[in-house]
């Protein structure tokens, strides 16, 4: 605790002081040309009460981890992620919400838009927004209630028989 007390005073540390600094402007510096280790822990040993902007290493899911948005959620990396295809089984000529969707991603389960995922109907592209769009919850509809969900509601019903597929994480 000394160490911290002693180094954070007002005037600056020198910025070619190896270590821990803070400088004139009260900017944190980590000043080494080596490593940093963030904190470091299970998900049980998350801080109770999360703050915007905490960073940590998960030991249980082996990624980093960042608070947003009022959640744990994993730093990406830009490496491939695998592309899920899902069957939302065929229309029946008055259908037009099928779902949930399900693209096998717990973090980040529904794409940020209808654009960022491919939707076809018996290999026919639909054009999102034009031909269907993404609903939380939808309330009605032929099939109606809905699970618990994130859907796409077609503006027309799907032909009986023609297979309704999606493809998702290409927003990943």
């Amino acid at each position: 605790m000394r160490f911290l007390k002693a180094q954070t005073t007002s005037r600056g540390i020198n910025a070619d002081t190896k270590g821990f600094n803070i400088n004139a402007l009260g900017l944190a510096e980590v000043n080494t040309d080596k490593a940093l280790i963030v904190p470091k822990g299970t998900q049980n040993k998350r801080p109770f009460t999360g703050v915007e902007g905490m960073v940590r290493y998960n030991t249980d899911e082996t990624e980093f981890e960042v608070y947003h948005n009022s959640a744990w959620k994993p730093i990406r990396f830009r490496e491939p992620t695998t592309i899920v295809q899902q069957n939302l089984g065929n229309g029946n000529g008055t259908e037009t919400t099928f779902g949930p969707l399900n693209s096998g991603d717990s973090f980040y389960p529904v794409p940020i838009s209808e654009n960022n995922i491919l939707v076809t109907i018996e290999n026919v592209f639909q054009l999102a927004t034009t031909n269907y769009t993404i609903v939380q919850n939808p309330s009605s509809g032929p099939g109606a209630p809905y699970a618990t969900g994130y859907y796409l509601v077609f503006g027309t019903p799907v032909p009986s028989g023609k297979p309704v597929q999606v493809l998702h994480n290409f927003d990943k």
